[in-house]
């Protein structure tokens, strides 16, 4: 009198049976890939109860390596290649973040995750090993500003740190593009000719001096005798805006947002 249901395992050891391994495939395209794939095979040694097991663990992430980034796991020594904590300092400081110099939040991201790096390999106090793994993380736009950066700079990670921020402050790219667009005429009257678009981009004016080592830039705000001044503090240089299409010499003019300068300083 009661329906049979097929199907359903009555073996209690089959409710036991640990989670099969999910499928993983790591290629090693970027640092966001790394980061991604590291916690999911910590995630699978956890639910098959081996997460102290530093060895099975690495025998499994080698198992999902593919493509470059499998090629890389064969040049490693043998030591690393068993131990899933070595493994895992050897990959984060292989497959590092980039840069493409999109705005100011990437920057301050950027920034941070470098020195989550350098404390992941102990290097946080070397200015010049962080300053030279820096060095391949940028690409785009940002590559194209870091080259032409002074080897001073370049070679300091300190100094590159501010010259990042500073490029690429918070609320804004690193060259802002403004697009003024002419008024139109009235419709009674015939329309004249549109004048060509403007574009305008924004700027810092950077003051080079033998004597001074750290780049220094014209500040916004004004001494207390109304004269221009340097600084190298962020927040307090000056923006101007200018036509990058212009070849003759130009105006430099102080945006709208940034006028501290304009309405104190004092000709003399």
């Amino acid at each position: 009198m009661f329906s049979s249901f097929r199907g359903i395992s009555k073996d209690p050891r089959n409710a036991l049976k640990p989670a099969e391994p999910e499928p993983l495939e790591f290629r090693g395209r970027d640092a966001e890939e790394c980061e991604k794939f590291i916690n999911a095979v910590s995630r699978q040694a956890l639910a098959v109860g081996k997460q102290r097991d530093d060895r099975w663990t690495a025998d499994f992430a080698a198992s999902c390596f593919t493509h470059g980034a499998l090629r890389w796991w064969d040049g490693l020594d043998e030591q690393t290649q068993c131990s899933w904590k070595l493994l895992r300092k050897a990959m984060l400081a292989r497959y590092r973040p980039l840069f493409h110099g999109r705005g100011g939040e990437e920057a301050e991201e950027f920034v941070h995750m470098i020195h989550e790096r350098a404390l992941d390999v102990g290097k946080q106090q070397d200015n010049e090993w962080i300053a030279a793994f820096v060095a391949s993380s940028f690409v785009g736009d940002a590559l194209r500003w870091y080259v032409s950066l002074d080897p001073g700079v370049q070679n300091d990670w300190k100094r590159l740190r501010q010259a990042i921020l500073t490029q690429y402050p918070r609320g804004g790219a690193g060259i802002a593009s403004f697009i003024t667009i002419p008024t139109p005429a009235p419709a009674a009257l015939p329309a004249p000719p549109a004048p060509p678009m403007v574009i305008r981009q924004r700027g810092r004016i950077r003051v080079v001096s033998a004597a001074r080592s750290n780049p220094y830039y014209v500040s916004k705000i004004p001494d207390g005798a109304g004269f221009v001044i340097l600084t190298e503090n962020i927040s307090e240089i000056l923006q101007v805006e200018y036509n990058p299409s212009s070849r003759d010499k130009q105006t430099l003019h102080i945006p709208n947002d940034d006028n501290s300068l304009r309405n104190k300083f004092k000709e003399r």
